[in-house]
């Protein structure tokens, strides 16, 4: 007697159309372009002028007799620090028969410029991390445990005035209120709980701290979390290990609201846009290979610009 049809007998399975699987880091994680604006530039490396503080802070006016000269004074202007734009760039190459053979929800082209303008966009960010979220490079460096208490020590420790005394410091030095301050999720998660932020509302609102309600306790215009993750486990190994790329350190920052001249700023992204923008993504067609190559590059520099407007906590949970 003939068995009957099994399930599998009526239907084939095929690639669902409405929804497929990817991971990746979402755009809010990458923090470098919010703490060093953008500036675009027409050429690759120029010059930055740099007019030395002690000629604007000091008191030099005096009284005049009639018909006599007034005081004289002059100023220097510093010409030593300068960008170069550095080429970054990657590329994905599609095979015209893959292109020609491919089923849905798969479209080569669209995963081959999301993939490379991934790559460089988690390059600009962890360059940034490299450089300038560590001890040695800013005004101030304050260590965890020894200069402060750790976040993460709730019953002594207050975030509030470690930023205040932060924030003061940039002050003394520049005349300039700091306005950013990035941390590591790590540091973020331990902050948003932190009794010292609650105690400020509970009486006020729900006791919800979002990044806005702590960068206002803070007096800041803005706190920004860097959540972007990198593997730095071996290609096609068992096991995907994935790792932060800020760790467990803050940065206090002064920038402008706006670049300006005769403005200081903690540091500046310099993007050559005669070369594309922070992301340029362009397609190349190889007849030799028959393909199409999808190649996302940028020419950047980020440079600190006034160590002294940043102020380094280092060790902070």
């Amino acid at each position: 007697m003939p068995s009957s049809p099994t399930p599998e007998d009526r239907h084939v399975d095929t690639l669902l159309t409405m929804i497929s699987i990817a991971m990746m880091n979402e755009p809010g994680s990458y923090i470098a372009p919010a703490m060093f604006p953008v500036i675009p530039v027409k050429l690759r490396s120029d010059l930055i002028a740099e007019y030395p503080k002690e000629y604007w802070f000091r008191d030099e006016a005096q009284k005049r007799a009639p018909a006599t000269e007034s005081v004289g004074i002059t100023w220097k202007v510093k010409k030593d620090a300068k960008y170069y734009c550095d080429n970054f760039a990657i590329h994905s190459d599609v095979a015209d028969e893959d292109r020609a053979n491919y089923d849905e929800p798969f479209d080569p082209d669209e995963e081959a410029t999301i993939l490379t303008t991934e790559k460089i966009r988690l390059r600009i960010e962890k360059a940034w991390a490299a450089d300038f979220f560590k001890t040695g490079v800013w005004g101030t460096d304050v260590v965890g445990a020894t200069d402060f208490t750790k976040w993460s020590d709730y019953g002594a420790s207050n975030p509030i005035t470690d930023v205040d005394a932060g924030r003061d410091k940039i002050h003394e030095n520049t005349g300039k209120n700091a306005g950013r301050l990035a941390v590591g999720r790590k540091v973020w998660t331990k902050m948003k709980n932190h009794p010292a932020f609650i105690e400020r509302i509970k009486y006020t609102q729900k006791a919800v701290l979002s990044r806005d309600l702590v960068a206002s306790l803070l007096d800041l215009e803005g706190l920004f979390v860097g959540e972007a993750l990198e593997t730095t486990s071996v290609e096609e190994a068992a096991t995907t290990v994935l790792a932060y790329i800020f760790g467990t350190r803050a940065l206090l920052t002064y920038v402008p609201p706006r670049p300006a001249l005769r403005t200081p700023s903690a540091g500046y992204t310099f993007i050559w846009t005669k070369m594309g923008g922070l992301t340029y993504v362009r397609r190349l067609r190889l007849d030799k290979i028959m393909a199409d190559r999808i190649e996302a590059h940028t020419f950047f520099d980020q440079k600190a610009i006034a160590t002294e407007c940043g102020y380094m906590f280092d060790a902070v949970v």
